[in-house]
């Protein structure tokens, strides 16, 4: 590099996964202090090519600094959604609106300043990068989206998943009406408020 410039001290915190990333290059270039000036000169010499967070990419983050992630095995989990008491998580989803919170936090505004289609699409990332769910899709039927989720959790998984998100689209101000089986969870969200 060559550089004659004076140099400067800096302090800052980092995430977790930005530090296993220092830790990782500052290995491979020796020290962080170089780690960090190469990813700088990266970020000036490809700034008009920097590729755009996919939104699956820019939650999941927010997921994690709020630390609303965490790794379960699947069958474990089964085992926890089969013996969970459906009327205290629809007590503590009422008081504490977390998927709101979560929803927020992620697209950075109020739920009441979002648009109808931003609160769908954060639940449906969120819904998706919790890997409860085998699929997750909606669609615009006119006067109203349908959401479809299918799962292998079980029947009271279908319960906290309806109270989850009719509790959201409630908040946000618009009806939801939600069938659900063993295996699937179908959501009318109606667009009038």
């Amino acid at each position: 590099m060559g550089y004659n410039m004076k140099k400067h001290r800096i302090a800052t915190t980092i995430s977790w996964w930005h530090w296993e990333l220092l830790k990782k290059h500052a290995g491979k270039f020796e020290t962080q202090q170089k780690a960090l000036e190469l990813a700088l000169e990266c970020l000036e010499n490809n700034s008009k090519q920097r590729l755009a967070l996919t939104e699956e990419k820019k939650f999941w983050m927010c997921m994690v600094s709020v630390k609303t992630t965490c790794l379960v095995q699947k069958d474990f989990l089964k085992m926890l959604m089969e013996t969970a008491d459906i009327e205290l998580h629809k007590e503590y989803t009422t008081r504490h609106k977390p998927i709101e919170y979560a929803t927020e936090y992620c697209l950075n505004k109020p739920l009441k300043e979002c648009s109808l289609n931003e609160v769908i699409n954060g639940l449906v990332v969120s819904i998706r990068m919790s890997h409860w769910f085998d699929t997750v899709d909606y669609m615009d039927d006119g006067g109203h989206y349908t959401l479809r989720i299918t799962h292998s959790l079980g029947i009271n998984n279908s319960k906290i998943t309806r109270i989850g998100i009719e509790s959201i689209f409630k908040t946000y101000g618009v009806k939801a009406e939600s069938l659900i089986s063993e295996k699937t969870i179908f959501t009318k969200i109606f667009k009038d408020k």
